[in-house]
């Protein structure tokens, strides 16, 4: 027989709690005796939304593609799009210089 590792009331508690990002799970897990991971694991399968936090930088500011700040240089200077060609693979300091510069 296999044992029970989320009761009905565990799973009540975190289909109230949904949609459930980690700030949630943390709070369920601590509540509910689990770990984070293992509340969110269970609410995924559950089928529940779960709202993963996004990745961020070191100094908290949102991380941006290459790419989006090619586009957004390219706009900034009214050029067609992949008319900068290449520049994705500049260093993403000097693109951000470069677009802090021109904007």
């Amino acid at each position: 027989m296999k044992s029970v590792n989320y009761t009905p009331e565990m799973e009540q508690a975190i289909t109230a709690a949904s949609p459930l990002n980690i700030a949630k799970a943390r709070k369920l897990a601590d509540k509910l005796g689990r770990k984070p991971r293992s509340v969110i694991a269970k609410a995924i399968s559950m089928g529940l939304p779960y709202e993963a936090a996004k990745p961020t930088r070191k100094d908290g500011s949102a991380i941006a593609r290459k790419a989006e700040l090619v586009s957004a240089i390219e706009k900034s200077l009214s050029a067609g799009a992949g008319s900068l060609v290449g520049l994705e693979k500049a260093t993403r300091s000097a693109l951000d210089t470069l677009l802090s510069e021109i904007a």
